[in-house]
Order: structure tokens, then sequence, then C-alpha cells
């Protein structure tokens, strides 16, 4: 394989790991802001491999535009299961102190 096949080839496999996060993308659930995450972890992880691929050599047309879009969708998918987490522990937690709050009422 050629470097520029190995950075198209990682290039696409990061692109295909954010379609699953944004398919897996639901900020109601805890699993699937857990399924997102991995997703994206995957993503990251093929976006680095291309970056170091592309610094060995010459890029493919396109491959640095591409590389850009994959680094902004990332960040910004990873953004939003950060929030949603956070959210999913706050409300649990805030669960959790309701429950205490009452038992600690009704003795």
């Amino acid at each position: 394989m050629t470097p520029k096949g190995g950075l198209l080839d990682r290039i696409a496999r990061a692109e295909a790991a954010v379609e699953r996060a944004r398919r897996s993308w639901n900020p109601t659930k805890a699993s699937a802001c857990g399924e997102c995450a991995d997703a994206l972890r995957e993503a990251i992880e093929e976006m680095e491999a291309g970056c170091e691929a592309a610094a060995k050599g010459p890029a493919a047309a396109g491959a640095h535009a591409r590389l850009k879009q994959l680094r902004a969708d990332v960040n910004s998918l990873a953004r939003l299961v950060d929030a949603a987490m956070a959210f999913n522990r706050g409300l649990a937690l805030h669960s959790v102190e309701e429950q205490l709050t009452r038992s600690e009422v009704e003795g």
C-alpha cells in the first residue's frame, strides 16, 4: 500500500467512525452517549494515524481538507457528548439526592 493510499484509507475509516457517532448520538440516553464517544475515539485514532502518514510525504489531493473537516466534526460532536454525559450524571446525582432527602424526612 502506498503512503497516499494509507492516508486516504485512514481518512475514510475516520469518516466512517464519525458517521457511526452521528447515528448513535442520542443525548437522552447515557448508553448512546457512550457509543458515540467510543466511535469518536476511534475517529481520533484514525485521524492521528492519518496526520502521521500525511507528515511523512506528499498527501493526496484533498486529504488535508478532509482531515480539517474531520477535526471540526469530531470537536463538535465531542462537545455535545461531553455536555450530554455531564447532564446525565447531574440528573442521576440530583435523583439520588432527592431520594436521600425524602428518606431522611420520612424517617
